[in-house]
């Protein structure tokens, strides 16, 4: 049974993180902070546990295995380096680190996302990162089919997306196009209130990913390879995928998770199989790298955008410890 410290009980941690961890049977919230006292009493009145309006506190008082931090982005770093440091497993909200905020990664924000990453790997233990795209059905579905061989070589990317899931696009666009090694960035207006990026990953592929208010939809993603191509549509809905010698075209969609219960479903899908990765002692998908990975490409795009040049993404790595996983 693992012990699980809730620190951060507003929208996100009180409808989606919380409830999650409470469903699964090897799970059991012991303790509930936040720095709103009316909060955290809601919270620990809800699942029976102590209420604690300090971190350090509840960390040093509570036997603890697990420290859930769903809290906003400016706030995340110092409360996910105590939980590291203290050697617990670790699951937060993306973007990693955002001291602009989670649509303005600076460059500056690198080094203090590749702090934590020094830190986690001191420990024997799993740093988790909200992207929730991992376990969408029909991500999973296309990452299948391109990990089948049945559509080749990627050869190019094409993203689109809304503000919104901007952080978690970008994510996916590594997950499944591999390593991205120069963006060449474009913005409308110094807010970047729409931005462009071209893409050279580092397994010979281009690409491309944009944001944009005006769009009527979550995000798209398109995969194309040198034996056919895929797309994805929105959060857990469809997908389709077709070779370039044939007409026939695959459409796939799993209508239980087409519903607004969809967005809680990813949560507990993501949360469960990362608690299923402590248990099992194996990798996480969407696990403390692919929070690095997705600052490092974020920092660049804005740092394009500000010199009007090509930027190179310097991926961070390590002489030790656990490696990078797509």
């Amino acid at each position: 049974m693992y012990n699980v410290a809730i620190l951060g009980y507003r929208a996100q941690g009180s409808q989606h993180h919380a409830p999650a961890f409470a469903r699964l049977p090897d799970c059991r919230i012991v303790a509930v902070c936040d720095v709103v006292e009316e909060r955290a009493r809601e919270g620990a009145e809800r699942y029976g546990v102590p209420a604690y309006v300090e971190a350090d506190e509840m960390l040093d008082r509570e036997e603890i295995d697990i420290v859930d931090i769903p809290v906003g982005e400016r706030f995340r770093y110092e409360l996910v380096f105590k939980a590291l440091r203290r050697g617990k497993h670790v699951f937060t909200e993306k973007p990693l680190v955002a001291g602009d905020g989670q649509f303005k990664i600076q460059p500056a924000d690198v080094p203090v996302a590749r702090e934590l990453i020094d830190e986690w790997q001191r420990h024997d233990t799993q740093f988790g990162i909200c992207f929730g795209l991992h376990v969408s059905p029909n991500v999973q579905r296309v990452k299948a089919v391109i990990a089948g061989g049945e559509l080749g070589e990627v050869r190019h990317i094409q993203a689109r997306t809304h503000p919104g899931p901007w952080n978690h696009v970008l994510d996916l666009v590594r997950f499944l196009g591999g390593e991205i090694d120069e963006v060449s960035a474009f913005a409308d207006n110094d807010e970047l209130t729409n931005k462009a990026a071209c893409l050279r990953f580092e397994n010979g592929a281009v690409g491309t990913v944009s944001f944009c208010g005006d769009v009527s939809l979550q995000f798209q993603v398109k995969w194309i390879g040198t034996l056919g191509e895929a797309t994805i549509d929105n959060i857990a809905g469809t997908a389709t995928w077709h070779r370039h010698d044939s007409l026939d075209v695959t459409h796939w969609q799993e209508t239980s998770h087409v519903k607004p219960a969809t967005y809680y479903r990813l949560f507990e899908d993501l949360i469960a199989d990362f608690v299923a990765s402590i248990r099992e002692q194996r990798p996480f998908v969407a696990d403390g790298w692919a929070g690095l990975r997705h600052i490092e490409i974020d920092a660049a795009i804005t740092n394009s955008i500000r010199t009007r040049r090509p930027v190179k993404v310097e991926r961070y790595q390590l002489d030790r410890g656990r490696r990078p996983l797509l």
